[in-house]
């Protein structure tokens, strides 16, 4: 009987997926030249900080991969009860900002159970359809789903409850492609999508709180009120079109060095990239990330299993959901729902959810050249 051994030493780095972090390493570079043309004038110390949470954050990835991926089959359960039991505890103890009760001091850190979620949804599924034996030919329907959403809805509930808008639709849209990924039935996904339509308008009047309300009005029309709720959106499609073809150059962005983008250096990092190196260079930024994602998909096709192809493809959902709802959101094509920007937004929660996400992918990658 052949066994699998792990891979150690000098055989182990030559099959490490250079191609793959490399990519990581390059958008993490451009990412901080960003938040450094952003903070350098009054917030340099946000640079600093984040130059501590990317090396954190590169050193849990570089970690993660020596891991085999297939311990978090075993680990999936008890990660996503415990994330549920954060989840709870935040409701009762959390620490309240700006109106959302997301956090949880720890010492000097504050955790965000929020996006430990999705990384506890990606493993949870992942082992959820791995054991799932349901015939290719027919795929999924509406029946194989209903534990599927209980798996997913009671962080989404507990999420909302905060309320994080954000993360909900995060977690939502990661779950549905790992769902869509695992063979949906077509006809099961038309019924999703009618379903979607007829639940919006009851979701948008009984399921919002009255600035969730403010913000689906305000994405449909941000000149209804320009100096408040509209003020956000507003001042990101400026930004960005200031930047017209080849951008203001670096460092030489007005947009947020004046103080008129807010949150420049977080949910409307984009913005700023885009004002200072414009359509040319949103386009290579793009073209990187896509990059990131066919290197992804191909990590997922060659897996040499089912769990680890799906943890593949939920675990690169979570970094290609976040940089489409985000520059959506800052070109006007989405509402502002508090979504960062991947390896681009100041902040460690974020980051550290997208570093797991890359070391979980390093792993699978590592491991496929084992027989």
């Amino acid at each position: 009987m052949q066994t699998q051994q792990t891979s150690s030493g000098p055989r182990a780095w030559s099959q490490f997926d250079w191609p793959f972090f490399g990519t990581v390493l390059v958008i993490c570079g451009v990412g901080l030249l960003t938040l450094y043309s952003s903070t350098y004038l009054n917030q340099i110390t946000i640079f600093y900080k984040q130059l501590v949470f990317l090396s954190g954050g590169l050193a849990l990835a570089l970690l993660v991969s020596l891991i085999d991926y297939r311990v978090f089959e075993r680990l999936a359960y008890p990660v996503y009860f415990m994330v549920v039991a954060l989840l709870i505890v935040v409701i009762i103890a959390g620490k309240k900002v700006y109106g959302s009760q997301r956090w949880l001091p720890v010492g000097p850190i504050h955790l965000q159970p929020s996006e430990l979620a999705k990384i506890a949804i990606v493993l949870t599924l992942a082992r959820f359809y791995s054991r799932e034996r349901v015939p290719l030919l027919h795929g999924y329907g509406l029946r194989e789903l209903i534990p599927v959403m209980g798996i997913v809805g009671v962080p989404v509930l507990l999420i909302f409850k905060q309320p994080d808008l954000g993360t909900a639709i995060m977690i939502g849209f990661v779950a549905f492609t790992i769902v869509f990924f695992c063979n949906l039935r077509m006809r099961t996904l038309l019924m999703i999508v009618l379903t979607i339509i007829v639940s919006v308008p009851v979701i948008y009047n009984f399921g919002l709180k009255d600035f969730q309300r403010n913000r689906v009005k305000t994405f449909l029309d941000p000149s209804r009120d320009p100096l408040e709720k509209g003020y956000q959106s507003l001042q990101s499609m400026i930004t960005v079109g200031s930047g017209e073809t080849v951008g203001k150059g670096y460092l030489k962005g007005t947009q947020s060095k004046l103080e008129f983008l807010p949150k420049h250096h977080t949910d409307f990092i984009f913005s700023s990239f885009a004002e200072e190196w414009g359509f040319l260079g949103c386009a290579l930024l793009i073209g990187l990330f896509s990059i990131l994602v066919f290197l992804g998909i191909d990590i997922s096709r060659k897996s040499k299993d089912k769990f680890g192809s799906v943890l593949a493809m939920g675990a690169l959902s979570i970094i290609v959901w976040h940089g489409i709802v985000n520059m959506a959101m800052e070109i006007g094509l989405l509402p502002v729902v508090g979504v960062t920007f991947p390896f681009f937004s100041y902040g460690g929660s974020s980051l550290i959810t997208n570093m797991l996400a890359v070391g979980i992918l390093l792993s699978i990658s590592l491991r496929r050249h084992i027989f």
